[in-house]
C-alpha cells in the first residue's frame, strides 16, 4: 500500500519534468486547428445530390411486384470548375429522372447549414470507372483543380467528405490502407483503400489529403453489415483526370476496342495449357470481325506487350489499352506455343448501340423479364441482320434494364444478346421466362451473352431487385444510389 502512492508520484514527477502532457495537448490543438481550416477550405467544394428514379417493385413492397415505382436516393459530389461542373459516381445518378444538387452559399450570407438547391444536368457517364459528370447553372463556386491532385501513399492521413445517411457536409478521417487495390484478379481497375468511415450517401464525395488536395472519389465499402467497417474504396484522381475531357466534350469516355477476351494467367492455366510463359494475359477468345482478328491474333495466344509496354496482367493491359487511340496502329507481342510473334493491331472505336425498336413498342407483357430485371426482344432474322456480325443469330437482344436496384447483381448491358441460360439455348423472351421459372430462388443462374462479337458468361443473381437480397458476408456495397455494373469491361 505504501509503495503505490510513491509510484504514482514518481510517474507524475517524470511527466511534469519532461513537459510531455502540455506539449501533447498543444500538438493536438494544432492538429485540430489544421483540420478545422482544412474543412473550411474543402466543404464549400462538396455538394449533396438527391435523385428520383424509377424502379421495378419487388415482392414484399407496398406496390405489386413488377410495377414501376418512384425511388429517391442520396449521394455526394464535388465541383471541378468554377462554372458548375461537378463529379459524382455513376451509380448515384443511374436511371435518375430528376437530379438536384444542394450547394453551400458562396457568399456565406445564409444561415449556418443552409443550402441552395439547383437542378442538375447529366453531362456524361463513364460506367466502367463509375464516374458521372454533372452541370448546374452557377458561377464562382470553389472547386478542386484537376491539374493539381496528389498521389496517395500508404499510411497517409486522409479525410473523406460527403453526405452519409443524408447528413450533408460530413467529414471523417482515416489512413490510406492501400494504394492500387484490385478487388479481384479479373478486374483490372484499381482503387485507393482507406479506413476513413464511409456509409451510404458518401458515394461521389472527395477523398483529400491534409493539404486539401484531391486524391480520389469515394465509391464503395466492403461490409458485412451494410455500414462502415473500416474498408472503403475511392476511384483514384488520375482516373478522373483522364476521363474528364471526354465526358465534358462527348458525354462518354472513348476506350478503343481490341476485339479480344483477356484472362489472367493462373498456375492451373499455365500447367494445363502447357504455356511457356508465366506472365502475360491469355486470350480466351478473339472477335471474328474485330481488330484482334484482323491483326492475326488467335485464341490461346498470350499477350506479352502492347505499344512497347510490358503486359504482365490485366491491370497492365487496361492501363495501356486506355491510352490508345482508335485507328492508330500499335505493335504487340504474343507467345503462340513456343514462338514469339510480333504483330500490328489497329484499335477500333467502340460501337454504339442503336435502338432498333421504338420505346413506344416496348411493353412489360412482351418484353419484361422480371427476374433478370431487363427488357428484351426476341431476335428475328431482320433484327439480327440489323445488329450485324452476331456469332449466333438467335436469342434475346437486351433493350434496357428495368430498374436501378438491379444493377449491382446484374452485369447485363443494353445491346447484349443472351444466347443460353444454364447451358440451354434461349430462343426468345418467352423461352427465357419459362426457363427461369424452373430455377428455384437462390439457385445459380448463368447466362451466355454476346457483346461486341465476344461471348462470355454472366452470373446475374436470382432476383429482380438486389436490395431484397440478403447481404452476404464481405459483400461490396456501393455507398449511395444504385450499384454500377460489374465485370463489364470491354477489350
Amino acid at each position: 500500500m505504501l509503495g503505490m502512492p510513491a509510484a504514482w508520484l514518481n510517474a507524475g514527477e517524470k511527466l511534469n519534468v519532461a513537459g510531455a502532457a502540455p506539449e501533447a495537448v498543444r500538438e493536438l490543438g494544432r492538429m485540430s486547428g489544421e483540420m478545422e481550416r482544412l474543412s473550411v477550405q474543402v466543404a464549400p467544394k462538396v455538394v449533396q445530390i438527391a435523385t428520383q428514379r424509377l424502379k421495378v417493385a419487388g415482392s414484399g413492397e407496398e406496390q405489386p411486384a413488377g410495377v414501376l415505382v418512384a425511388e429517391h436516393g442520396c449521394g455526394s459530389g464535388f465541383f471541378i470548375s468554377s462554372d458548375g461542373f461537378l463529379f459524382t459516381n455513376a451509380h448515384v445518378v443511374a436511371n435518375a429522372t430528376r437530379i438536384k444538387v444542394m450547394v453551400q452559399p458562396v457568399n456565406g450570407s445564409a444561415q449556418p447549414g443552409a443550402m441552395i438547391e439547383y437542378p442538375a444536368t447529366l453531362v456524361g457517364v463513364d460506367g466502367e470507372n463509375d464516374l458521372a459528370l454533372l452541370k448546374i447553372e452557377v458561377e464562382g463556386v470553389p472547386f478542386f483543380d484537376l491539374g493539381g491532385g496528389a498521389a496517395p501513399r500508404q499510411g497517409q492521413l486522409v479525410l473523406a467528405y460527403g453526405s452519409p445517411m443524408g447528413l450533408s457536409q460530413s467529414a471523417t478521417m482515416g489512413l490510406v490502407s492501400a494504394v492500387d487495390r484490385q478487388l479481384s484478379s479479373e478486374d483490372p481497375r484499381t482503387y485507393i483503400q482507406t479506413d476513413a468511415s464511409m456509409n451510404p450517401g458518401n458515394s461521389g464525395g472527395p477523398l483529400v489529403d491534409l493539404e486539401g488536395k484531391l486524391l480520389g472519389i469515394n465509391t464503395m465499402i466492403l461490409s458485412q453489415s451494410g455500414g462502415s467497417e473500416g474498408i472503403g474504396f475511392a476511384v483514384p484522381f488520375d482516373v478522373m483526370q483522364r476521363a474528364y475531357p471526354g465526358l465534358r466534350k462527348n458525354g462518354t469516355v472513348v476506350r478503343p476496342l481490341l476485339g479480344i477476351q483477356p484472362r489472367s494467367l493462373t498456375a492451373d492455366l499455365i500447367a494445363g495449357l502447357r504455356l511457356k510463359v508465366h506472365q502475360g494475359v491469355l486470350l480466351e477468345d478473339v472477335a471474328l470481325h474485330g481488330a484482334g482478328a484482323a491483326a492475326g491474333l488467335l485464341p490461346g495466344d498470350v499477350l506479352l506487350s502492347l505499344n512497347a509496354e510490358p503486359i504482365h496482367n490485366l491491370r497492365d493491359l487496361y492501363r495501356t489499352e486506355s491510352a490508345l487511340g482508335p485507328g492508330t496502329p500499335v505493335e504487340l507481342a504474343v507467345m503462340r506455343g513456343e514462338n514469339l510473334r510480333l504483330l500490328r493491331i489497329t484499335p477500333e472505336a467502340p460501337r454504339e448501340f442503336a435502338p432498333v425498336l421504338s420505346p413506344g413498342s416496348v411493353s412489360e407483357k412482351e418484353n419484361l423479364v422480371f427476374r433478370l430485371g431487363l427488357y428484351g426482344a426476341t431476335l428475328t432474322p431482320a433484327l439480327a441482320s440489323s445488329l450485324g456480325g452476331l456469332r449466333e443469330p438467335r436469342g434475346i437482344l437486351v433493350l434496357a434494364l428495368a430498374g436501378s436496384g438491379l444493377v449491382g447483381q446484374n452485369a447485363i448491358e443494353p445491346g447484349d444478346v443472351v444466347h443460353e441460360m444454364n447451358g440451354s439455348v434461349v430462343d426468345g423472351v418467352e423461352s427465357l421466362r419459362m426457363a427461369l421459372e424452373a430455377v428455384p430462388d437462390g439457385a445459380p443462374i448463368v447466362l451466355q451473352i454476346e457483346r461486341g462479337g465476344i461471348r462470355s458468361y454472366l452470373t446475374p443473381g436470382g432476383m429482380a431487385a438486389s436490395e431484397h437480397l440478403p447481404r452476404k458476408a464481405g459483400s461490396v456495397e456501393r455507398t449511395g444510389g444504385a450499384r454500377p455494373p460489374e465485370g463489364s469491361l470491354r477489350y
